[in-house]
């Protein structure tokens, strides 16, 4: 049975390798980006042609002599119908407007959130790292990897970014990153795949959208993105900066971090890795003490992954010989890094 495991692994592996490509091409990330803040043209006026006269304007019904106020709606109809007293009423719309503004984040609007993020990713953290070759390596690795995961319907985009610190970020709507200085230290295609399943695994989860949501300063984004896009793209710039303090200055909340180690790992493994490539890298990682590293700065500690990670491990005993592929990831880097 291990055997036939082994071989299956295997396979998927090679096939793996015909993935679709979706790398990040930084000018259509800020292109999206501006065309969906930009705000709506106005309508030009009406006119009408001087061979077609003015109709006279129709006459306007009567109105009753008393018309309450309604906002429409169950709770707008109860209280004109007396059913609801104006207190009872109030109350009510309150509720309604806390459970919307709890309502998940769409697609669409998440999607605009990482974009505008992703241009933030490579201002802040050295641009993107031109070499077709790395990229389409990592694209591959990462699109395997995210096919096996929790949201495998969305687009997934992979970059590399010009940075010598050891990286990786993940951004709402399918756009993940790893530094030039990571990939250096990376020793196997096993520990590339952990590492970028633990960014997909931060999508796959919505972990930054919880995040979001949860923030006393950013309540009612759900809502207030899709008018923000349209009315007014200095507030939404003003949220992107908040949201992206967070993710980038502060961090998500430990459990979520230690749910996409899980995750991440978990990933990797049903793509036929050894499961305990993320593990080896997070060892590698903590010997470096790169304290300018995010995942020292906004990660739990190093040693409490390595120590929660290890007793995960040992669910995959039989997965132990499944490949790292440490002479792939030499062949795919060379003269790359």
């Amino acid at each position: 049975m291990k055997k036939i495991h082994y071989v299956l692994a295997s396979a998927v592996l090679v096939l793996a390798f015909s993935a679709p490509s979706y790398s990040i091409s930084l000018g259509d990330i800020f292109k999206e980006v501006e065309k969906q803040t930009q705000p709506p043209k106005p309508e030009p006026p009406a006119q009408l042609s001087p061979k077609t006269p003015e109709p006279p304007p129709a006459p306007s019904p009567q109105a009753p002599a008393e018309q309450p106020a309604q906002d429409g709606g169950l709770i707008g109809l109860g209280e004109s119908l007396g059913v609801l007293d104006k207190k009872t009423s109030k109350i009510l719309r309150q509720t309604t407007q806390a459970v919307q503004a709890l309502q998940p984040i769409g697609y669409e609007e998440e999607k605009t959130i990482g974009g505008a993020l992703a241009a933030q990713v490579f201002a802040k953290f050295g641009g993107p790292y031109n070499n077709p070759q790395l990229q389409k390596y990592v694209t591959m690795v990462g699109q395997s990897v995210a096919q096996f995961s929790d949201r495998p319907d969305i687009p997934y985009h992979f970059a590399i970014v010009n940075a010598d610190v050891p990286n990786a970020f993940a951004a709402p709507g399918g756009y993940v990153f790893v530094s030039l200085g990571l990939l250096r230290l990376t020793q196997n295609e096993a520990q590339l795949a952990g590492i970028l399943g633990h960014e997909i695994a931060h999508v796959g989860k919505k972990h930054a959208l919880q995040t979001i949501q949860r923030s006393k300063t950013l309540q009612g984004v759900s809502a207030l993105t899709l008018s923000v896009m349209d009315k007014d793209p200095a507030m939404f710039n003003k949220v992107i900066d908040e949201v992206s303090d967070i993710l980038f200055t502060h961090g998500l909340d430990k459990e979520m971090e230690f749910e996409a180690d899980q995750f991440g790992t978990e990933y990797a493994y049903r793509v036929g890795y050894y499961p305990g490539g993320l593990n080896d890298f997070i060892k590698i990682l903590a010997g470096t003490g790169s304290q300018q590293s995010i995942f020292f700065s906004t990660h739990p500690s190093p040693r409490d992954r390595y120590a929660r990670l290890k007793v995960l491990l040992e669910k995959y005993q039989s997965a132990a010989l499944n490949p790292v592929l440490a002479n792939r990831y030499k062949t795919e880097t060379k003269g790359t890094l």
